[in-house]
């Protein structure tokens, strides 16, 4: 016989969920930038060469370490799980970098490895990184609201970005908004 749990247990529940695997990614995404920084002595130069991959893209140089490109710009180490070479270029303008640079930004997301490239890249340019359980209800203040649906589009409305898409999309749009953002694409 099943517990009846009610709806907001369900939203503690999953709130949980969602940040152990938000700490987790970030976990796994800062580890990977510091075995990047500091690399482990190896006998065979070809095991090192075959697990090191570079690209680049518009004068940005990519390096793949463990299943995460890492773009190094302006001092600052930035991880995405999509080089730019694999995004599906949308076409979409949003407010450049300066427009929401040292103000508070929040964040709703539904798929939590998209927040967590939002998370770990953006967190260094925003006085204040807040993230919610809700959608917001207006665009008053900055946020970004990533969401499942059927179309693939980044939308800005006043000082909302929506990154909607499949869900199986979600993550490189995301890159792909955030590329843009930095002025990679």
């Amino acid at each position: 016989m099943r517990k009846i749990i009610s709806q907001q247990e369900l939203d503690k529940k999953r709130k949980r969920n969602q940040i152990i695997l938000g700490i987790f990614l970030v976990f796994i995404m800062f580890g990977s930038v510091v075995s990047f920084v500091i690399p482990f002595n190896t006998d065979t130069e070809t095991i090192e060469d075959n697990q090191k991959q570079t690209i680049e893209y518009n004068g940005f140089e990519f390096a793949k370490q463990n299943d995460f490109w890492i773009l190094n710009l302006n001092d600052s180490s930035f991880i995405f799980k999509h080089n730019p070479y694999e995004t599906k270029n949308l076409d979409f303008e949003v407010s450049s970098l300066d427009y929401f640079q040292n103000k508070p930004l929040s964040v709703y997301s539904e798929n939590v490895e998209a927040e967590s490239e939002v998370r770990v890249n953006l967190l260094q340019f925003f006085s204040e990184l807040n993230f919610l359980d809700t959608e917001p209800k207006n665009c008053e203040e900055n946020f970004i609201i990533i969401k499942a649906s059927q179309n693939n589009e980044i939308i800005q409305k006043s000082n909302c970005i929506y990154i909607n898409g499949k869900s199986e999309d979600l993550i490189k749009i995301t890159d792909e908004f955030i590329f843009r953002l930095l002025g990679i694409l």
